[in-house]
């Protein structure tokens, strides 16, 4: 008889125990939190892809401005200022990297001088295009693949 007492004892213990909700907001907060982490570090990513392209695609803007002001074709002093003032901000080119991405392999930058056709008229244009690899903020966290940002401004030719 003191068998089934026992199991009937285990059993009155197993049933409190399935009723009791004590801890159970602790044990749905350790499962969600792992999710909430990575939409965390996900969305911040997201917003550094945003501050990387615009901050690549203002400086851009700079570089084209400057090229656009200059005569004709242009210096290699005026190309070499121009691109200072796209990947560093700093026309004497002393300045860090605008975004890490500049220091990467893969980081490219082509300012061309086309003309485009204004209704048989050619108007000289200068082109800046910028490949940049993005540099996530913790690269083993989320297994984010690489991948370049590619931006493009035209400028038409202002003179002095």
């Amino acid at each position: 008889m003191p068998r089934l007492s026992n199991s009937l004892n285990i059993f009155r213990a197993l049933t409190r125990l399935r009723r009791d909700e004590s801890g159970i907001s602790a044990v749905k907060f350790a499962l969600v939190l792992p999710v909430i982490v990575l939409l965390g570090v996900g969305l911040t990513e997201m917003g550094r892809v945003v501050n990387q392209a615009t901050t690549v695609q203002k400086s851009l803007r700079a570089g084209a401005i400057y090229a656009a002001r200059n005569q004709f074709p242009l210096t290699a002093a005026v190309k070499t200022t121009a691109e200072n003032l796209v990947k560093k901000g700093d026309p004497s080119g002393s300045a860090g990297y605008l975004v890490p991405g500049w220091s990467k392999a893969g980081a490219n930058l082509t300012l061309e001088t086309p003309d485009f056709d204004l209704n048989g008229t050619p108007l000289p244009v200068v082109r800046l295009t910028a490949t940049v690899p993005f540099v996530p903020m913790l690269p083993r966290l989320l297994p984010i693949p690489s991948f370049n940002l590619v931006l493009r401004h035209e400028q038409a030719f202002i003179g002095d």
